[in-house]
């Protein structure tokens, strides 16, 4: 196994931090100072950061099911405002939040301790569509819909959803569906703004392949060996990684 990921999967940070820390010589392997990427290590070799030992772990998922008002984050409390270190039971597991949900939002987050997942879906989602229940004001109709179908742009990049539907509508306000590979709440934001409809509400239901189902306000699960395939394939990694 590389060093790299050697480190990733013993939680220390991601493939990419990992190489800083191996080329900035803080990792020795059985007591020899180590710069070299690339470096080959197995079950025998003991692998140190300035003095601390490293274990690699096989690498663990999680699916939450985030709150409204509550911190995205497994810090403890801040202000009186909740984190969702309340409903972990293991959080010096060296868990790392990924598209993480704004504060006010609800609905489905991922942990891992997956360095280089964390990595590639750390800047918006990457490659995973994920899909929100958005409520919107005003009647959103039929030509709105087909706008946002179009695409629209954020920060002057283009933003392509792969699906957009109505689901219910009283008048005042509209529920609709959007799947799209974003995870920041300013993009969808700016879908409202881009159609002249203030986004009242976010609600992420389903992120990749993982859904919201059988899950309570806070509750959570492990994900199951094909969820986890299916999103190191959709950000782009194998399975099993070299």
């Amino acid at each position: 196994m590389r060093l790299q990921k050697f480190l990733a999967q013993g939680g220390v940070a991601s493939r990419r931090r990992a190489e800083e820390l191996i080329t900035g010589g803080k990792v020795r392997v059985n007591g020899e100072l180590v710069t070299a990427l690339g470096t080959q290590v197995g079950a025998r070799d003991r692998v140190d950061i300035e003095g601390r030992r490293i274990r690699a772990e096989t690498p663990v998922y999680r699916v939450l099911l985030k709150p409204r008002q509550c911190l995205a984050t497994l810090a403890r409390a801040e202000k009186g405002r909740s984190t969702l270190a309340r409903f972990i039971p293991d959080v010096e597991s060296g868990w790392k939040v990924v598209a993480p949900l704004d504060y006010p939002a609800e609905g489905v987050v991922l942990l891992t301790t997956d360095g280089a997942l964390a990595e590639k879906m750390s800047r918006g989602g990457g490659r995973i569509a994920m899909t929100y229940h958005l409520k919107m004001q005003g009647a959103v109709n039929a030509d709105a819909l087909a706008q946002l179908r179009k695409g629209w742009k954020f920060e002057g990049r283009p933003v392509k959803p792969s699906a957009v539907e109505a689901l219910a509508t009283s008048g005042r306000n509209t529920w609709i569906e959007v799947t799209v590979p974003e995870s920041r709440p300013r993009v969808l934001k700016a879908a409202g703004e881009y159609i002249r409809h203030s986004l009242l509400k976010i609600s992420r239901v389903r992120l990749g392949p993982v859904s919201f189902e059988g899950l309570k306000m806070g509750g959570w699960r492990d994900l199951t060996k094909g969820e986890i395939n299916a999103l190191r394939r959709g950000a782009g990694l194998t399975a099993e990684e070299d």
